[in-house]
């Protein structure tokens, strides 16, 4: 994948994860309730449908997954101390819990790993939860 892991988008991409990393508890909350509003719209599900088709039919399957490192570091919550005789489901469980503004942050960065193919209408809807802590760009 070279200098661009996440396609010709891969600078506003990594602009966007820079700036997740310094969002607070306070803007996370903010944007974790606007999506909760717009998520919860047909509008919303539409765009995401068609987030996943252009994913699809670019051929960024590639640049999505490499997406996930990157995110899951910033959102990952953190492990709680398991002992060695602890129940290895709630250890599991313990390993993936993400926090809240994980979903969110998945669909501004997928929209904008794919912006070039989107329309712009879409784009802001994906991304409208962060409207006030990270403008896209």
């Amino acid at each position: 994948m070279g200098s661009q892991p996440y396609g010709p988008e891969t600078a506003a991409v990594r602009r966007f994860l820079v700036r997740l990393a310094g969002l607070g508890a306070t803007d996370r909350a903010t944007v974790v309730a606007r999506y909760e509003t717009i998520a919860a719209t047909r509008a919303y599900e539409a765009a995401d449908a068609r987030l996943g088709e252009v994913i699809t039919r670019s051929g960024r399957d590639e640049a999505r997954d490499a997406l996930s490192g990157p995110l899951l570091q910033l959102v990952k919550r953190p492990t709680p101390d398991v002992s060695p005789a602890s129940d290895a489901k709630a250890e599991a469980e313990a390993e993936i819990a993400l926090e809240p503004i994980a979903e969110p942050a998945l669909a501004a960065l997928l929209a904008l790993m794919v912006r070039d193919l989107l329309d712009d209408a879409t784009v802001q809807l994906l991304t409208d939860a962060f409207a006030d802590t990270i403008p896209p760009g």
